[in-house]
């Protein structure tokens, strides 16, 4: 059971970076169609071009948070095989 749970809340974060990242970037690829700059920092097209910024650098807390929540899940896998590997076989 820890092991499903596990796999879940592994994957679910990596999930939802690159669906998030995907909506953005959407946003930004509207933009570029209409001949516009994306300004990332209010998410709204504009005329004049702007800096930059990397998604992690705008997004630095939400992206940890789900690397740490990810790890939390490999971790939990790893613990529910080795429970699971440990407990002796009805065999």
């Amino acid at each position: 059971m820890l092991t499903r749970y596990g796999s879940l809340l592994f994957a679910l974060p990596a999930i939802t970076l690159i669906v998030a990242f995907g909506f953005e970037l959407m946003s930004a690829g509207q933009c570029t169609d209409a001949g516009l700059h994306y300004d990332y920092t209010s998410g709204a097209c504009s005329e004049e071009a702007v800096p930059q910024l990397s998604y992690y650098q705008r997004n630095t807390v939400f992206i940890n948070v789900m690397l740490l929540l990810s790890m939390a899940g490999a971790l939990a896998m790893t613990w529910g095989m080795l429970l699971k590997g440990m407990q002796p076989s009805d065999k």
